[in-house]
């Protein structure tokens, strides 16, 4: 029961921090969000691993997603 509580919080954050909402919305992210190495990258839930993922590093290169990653706190939206 607790691992479902844990999701919700998470999804909770996510779903206020309106930075996250702007980049997750980006059609780049949405092609990453569909991809199941990422998605397998994501359900660990740790923050380091997400952020150093290949794919979403290549994201960075792109000055409007780069801004956006740069206001995302990870920490606090997993912690």
């Amino acid at each position: 029961m607790a691992n479902i509580m844990d999701q919700m919080k998470i999804l909770q954050k996510m779903m206020t921090d309106p930075n996250f909402g702007k980049f997750m919305s980006h059609p780049k992210v949405q092609e990453l969000a569909r991809d199941p190495e990422f998605q397998e990258t994501m359900s660990t839930k740790d923050p380091e691993k997400i952020k150093a993922h290949p794919k979403l590093k290549d994201l960075s290169t792109d000055p409007e997603l780069r801004d956006l990653m740069t206001k995302i706190n990870f920490d606090d939206i997993f912690s």
